[in-house]
């Protein structure tokens, strides 16, 4: 999400008719019972900016076509800048440290792609996103080495998109990232980017800078590998909220699982309607408890829709999905079912506590907060 200069906060004010349509499924305009127009009005509190996911869906549903939701994302930029939150408390988060929870997660259970291409030039790039290929090594693997049958050593980018820069509030940190894995892509000579991550396809497709390169979804990429209808089961497809006004992934995903014979059921909110799987804007650092409430709404209205299986495509969606363990809903990465690699989602949560358990744990979460901002 790039911060616009547009004073986002004063069109609100200006605009807003209070219709109320937005505050549906909307956790901070429902706790605050007020109309974006009137906290425009009086002006944003910080803490009511980082309460936000930051998710889109109030924009897709406004009757007059406002954007509350950026006016949120610009009042984050001026709390970094105001001092008003301590980035020291939430530098864990920030992909451009040399020590992050992914990184540490990686180290502690050895995950390595060192097998596969990082550095040598090629056409084609992969780029799983740094949520699915620290949490999921074995999937991305099976996609890297589906799409080497096509493609000769494409190129593997271990690389983050700057999202969770631009949702703190460090626009210019979250554009250096870009940059830099755009002159790494330059270097590197690729003229196609195929991508897993919903956030990365679109903070890439519509970059001035990008548009020499060829940016396709890993669906596009692989919709002729996918396998036939493999179980009875009826799967409901979760739509990740970067996704939210194109819906160029949840149109392919829905295609290809049409295609192939899979049962599949449409969840009371989907599209531009769909709800926040908790994930998006960094909730849950900020605001858990209210992640949490987006996770059971999303697992509730699966079930009611007669899914036993409830897919996303984002894998931070996945990853929240599965973490409530007593859900009778299996959750599963759509590339688990159109490519059969089967994997349990429940047992990552447990696998992140680990890591910090104990002395050595201590220790280990002491790094996280060692090198600077």
């Amino acid at each position: 999400m790039k911060q616009e200069k547009k004073n986002w906060e004063k069109e609100i004010a200006e605009l807003c008719v209070s219709c109320g349509e937005c505050a549906e499924s909307c956790r901070i305009l429902s706790e605050l019972d007020m109309s974006p127009g009137s906290i425009a009005a009086r002006g944003v509190e910080f803490y009511e900016a980082y309460g936000c996911a930051l998710c889109g869906k109030c924009e897709a549903v406004c009757t007059v076509g406002l954007s509350p939701f950026r006016m949120f994302g610009q009042r984050r930029v001026e709390a970094v800048k105001n001092g008003e939150i301590d980035l020291d408390e939430y530098k864990y988060l920030f992909p451009d440290r040399g020590v992050t929870v992914m990184s540490i997660f990686r180290d502690y259970y050895r995950i390595d792609y060192s097998e596969l291409n990082y550095s040598l030039p090629a056409d084609t790039a992969f780029l799983p996103g740094c949520t699915m290929l620290t949490y999921s090594p074995e999937l991305t693997k099976k996609v890297y080495k589906t799409l080497a049958q096509k493609n000769d050593s494409p190129l593997f980018l271990a690389d983050c998109c700057g999202i969770p820069m631009y949702h703190i509030g460090l626009p210019e940190r979250g554009d250096k990232i870009k940059a830099d894995l755009r002159e790494k892509a330059r270097l590197l000579g690729v003229k196609c980017l195929v991508i897993a991550c919903p956030n990365c396809y679109y903070q890439f497709k519509k970059e001035a800078a990008f548009q020499d390169i060829e940016i396709i979804t890993v669906y596009e990429a692989l919709q002729d590998e996918f396998i036939p209808k493999q179980s009875s089961e009826v799967y409901a497809i979760h739509d990740s909220c970067p996704d939210r006004f194109e819906g160029v992934y949840g149109k392919q995903v829905g295609e290809a699982l049409d295609q192939l014979g899979y049962q599949r059921v449409e969840m009371k909110h989907q599209g531009r309607d769909s709800v926040c799987c908790g994930s998006s804007g960094q909730l849950g650092h900020f605001r858990p408890e209210w992640s949490t409430e987006h996770e059971e709404q999303n697992l509730e209205e699966a079930k009611e829709a007669g899914a036993d299986v409830l897919l996303a495509y984002c894998h931070a969606c996945v990853l929240n999905f599965g973490n409530i363990a007593e859900s009778k809903i299996k959750v599963r990465h759509a590339l688990n079912i159109l490519l059969g690699f089967e994997e349990n989602y429940e047992e990552v949560k447990g696998k992140a506590a680990a890591m910090f358990e104990g002395e050595e744990g201590y220790e280990l979460y002491l790094k996280l907060y060692e090198d600077p901002v």
